[in-house]
Order: structure tokens, then sequence, then C-alpha cells
């Protein structure tokens, strides 16, 4: 009979250690959601003490910003750069701009703009996304407050040096 050497006695598994390649491979994402989930709850409880250039809470007084007065101002509002969409210079609180109405055009458009006086929209607004030119408003420019925005009669924040440097 052939002398074999003695095989190493194998140690049997403990529970807190995988033994098997599948059972580290399945713990990795465990392990990295676990931590993931920790950091978001950290950034949240981080995110409670953000203030603002206001000086308190950003969610104190979000409702204020709904309160504040717009403005009219007759002939608009000068433009910041040369190609900055209009300010809506009036309250536009009552116009409703949907897939059915559009209130700007009331007053905006090629056919009531004379008689409102009011500005038209350019011919800009007639374009497609794919260059054609329309006979009437393009779908791409139908919800004017996409570009144009009432203004309010607040201060601001930070003074803008937008073009001035």
């Amino acid at each position: 009979m052939l002398a074999t050497a003695p095989t190493p006695a194998r140690t049997p598994p403990t529970d807190d250690a995988p033994t098997t390649t599948a059972e580290t491979a399945m713990n990795r994402p465990v392990a990295a959601s676990l931590i993931g989930l920790a950091a978001l709850c950290a950034a949240a409880v981080a995110a409670e003490d953000v203030t603002s250039l206001r000086g308190h809470a950003v969610t104190d007084g979000a409702d204020d910003a709904l309160n504040k007065p717009t403005l009219a101002v007759p002939g608009g509002f000068d433009v910041a750069w040369e190609e900055q969409p209009p300010m809506i210079p009036h309250p536009i609180d009552n116009y409703s701009i949907d897939l059915r109405q559009n209130g700007c055009l009331k007053c905006h458009s090629p056919a009531t703009f004379e008689t409102a006086k009011a500005p038209k929209y350019t011919d800009t607004h007639r374009i497609d996304r794919d260059g054609n030119q329309l006979d009437g408003l393009a779908p791409r420019r139908y919800f004017c407050t996409q570009c144009h925005a009432p203004q309010a009669g607040a201060m601001p924040l930070v003074e803008n040096v937008f073009g001035k440097r």
C-alpha cells in the first residue's frame, strides 16, 4: 500500500464570515446599499440647517414669495443681455395657459396686438424645431412662461454683475 500525504483538516465555517465567493458577491450590493442609505440620511440631517441669503431657514416664509405684488411696468423691463426673452411687465395671475387656450394670445397674437396696444410675438415664435416657418405660433413656443416671467417687487439679494465684467 502506498502512503499518501494526510489531507489537512478543514475548519468548519463560522457564522460571521462568508464561505464562498457567491456569498461574498451577494453581500457586496447589500453593504453598498446600507452605506448609501447612511449617506442619504446624513445629508438630510445636514440640509435642515441650510440658511438662505435672507438669513433664515430656506423654508421659513416660503409662502411670502407668492404674496409679493407683481410689477406693472409700462413699456416693459430692460434686458440684461442681447437675446434675453422679455420679462412680463404685468400680472398674469388670471391667465390660463393650457392645451386648449393661451391667455397671452388674447393681446399678443398678430390679430389682436394692435387693438390691445401690446407687442406682437416675434417671427422667431413661428419657427418649428426643424427650422420651418409656420403660419402661426410654433408648438414649442406655445407655453410662454417657459421663457417669459412676471417680475415681483422684491429687492435683489445679490448684485447682478452679468455682462459687467
